[in-house]
């Protein structure tokens, strides 16, 4: 896999960075999972459960914080674990190319 070199590629993440799924990619559910198809490198990416919903939440643009607070409400997990797991599932989508970031203020 070649590495991105775009600003976005690069973005660092916060619990209030806004995410979304790129509009270069298109997913698939099957079953519990998801898979994903980077249209920029051809690859295919496929998540479990929790990634899926994850996915799912991230269709429309969300923070990372409020990612967390609905799947704090959804499974039994702590916000810190929670913010943990979530910000290195984004670090990896966005190492791939299947998010975009944005600030706070949604720039």
């Amino acid at each position: 896999m070649s590495r991105m070199d775009t600003p976005m590629a690069h973005a660092v993440l916060t619990l209030d960075t806004v995410v979304v799924a790129s509009p270069e990619q298109v997913s698939s559910k099957l079953g519990e999972e998801v898979v994903i198809l980077n249209l920029r490198n051809g690859v295919y990416y496929g998540l479990d459960p929790i990634g899926t919903r994850i996915w799912e939440l991230i269709q429309e643009p969300r923070s990372v914080r409020q990612v967390c607070e609905v799947l704090l409400e959804e499974y039994d997990v702590t916000f810190e674990q929670c913010a943990e797991d979530v910000l290195a599932l984004m670090r990896d989508l966005q190492a791939q190319g299947l998010i975009e970031t944005r600030d706070a203020q949604g720039t």
